[in-house]
């Protein structure tokens, strides 16, 4: 399938309006309670982006790596936020560049076809 079948569209606006409703929850929380919702909004956006991968990859749809990379971003950096540990932005992104590289070479040997037969 490709980036532009409908069923990709309808996942990519549900995952839209579901990010729009958990950004003005967010925006209502902070202003009600007085607190910074920041966190919960990248923890919100990592699995929104993540699980709009998963469905597409379920679905065997094309998955978008951009789309997943920041989805991976804001997790660790929401959940790294939420124990109370800092992480820096900077090795947090070469750390995560690090695992796509390795996980597009371990795709690429395991679908490669053998040559002669």
């Amino acid at each position: 399938m490709t980036e532009k079948t409908p069923t990709n569209k309808v996942l990519d606006a549900i995952a839209w309006g579901v990010f729009i409703v958990l950004l003005g929850a967010s925006w209502i929380a902070s202003s009600y309670y007085k607190i910074d919702t920041g966190i919960y909004l990248a923890l919100g956006t990592g699995l929104i982006l993540i699980a709009l991968n998963l469905t597409r990859r379920v679905m065997e749809i094309r998955i978008s790596k951009f789309s997943l990379f920041i989805g991976l971003l804001a997790l660790a950096l929401s959940l790294s936020g939420i124990v109370g540990y800092e992480l820096s932005f900077i090795p947090t992104v070469i750390v995560l560049v690090g695992f796509f590289i390795v996980a597009e070479a371990i795709q690429k040997t395991i679908h490669k076809k053998p040559t002669g037969a």
